[in-house]
């Protein structure tokens, strides 16, 4: 079982990257092209189990209109989560919601945060702190 297991992720780190390598040329020849992640994909396939986590996958970026690798990585990890609820907050949504759910400090704590990569860190513990869930960062992937 465990072999099956590293050969799987190997074979899906391999497809991953040669789905990166074909699209070089693809963005050569339309370089403006981008695809749009949706803001919330709702889960394909109902789930009968209890979950001790939240069935949310949480991820952020400042944009949603992403690259081919990047939108066929969104896809590959919605094959592996059709029992989850899907969320992309962009930087605006995030404060939305931080000013919407939590104390003016904390508002203001966000705003303080000068780097993108920092304020994505806060939201990323309030998100999980007030909703559950999981957090991925856009370029990970599941296995």
């Amino acid at each position: 079982m465990k072999l099956f297991i590293i050969i799987t992720n190997r074979l899906i780190k391999l497809t991953g990257h040669l789905s990166k390598l074909l699209s070089y040329p693809f963005h050569f020849l339309f370089p403006k092209k981008r695809f749009k992640i949706p803001l919330i994909s709702h889960p394909k396939i109902k789930s009968k189990q209890a979950a001790k986590v939240p069935r949310f996958i949480w991820q952020t970026n400042y944009t949603n209109n992403v690259s081919l690798p990047m939108y066929l990585n969104y896809l590959f990890n919605r094959l592996f989560s059709l029992n989850y609820k899907y969320h992309y907050v962009s930087t605006e949504a995030r404060l939305e919601f931080i000013s919407e759910t939590f104390s003016d400090d904390i508002t203001n704590a966000y705003k303080r945060l000068t780097d993108g990569a920092s304020q994505a860190d806060l939201w990323r513990l309030l998100v999980l702190f007030h909703h559950g869930g999981i957090y991925m960062d856009i370029d990970a992937h599941l296995v």
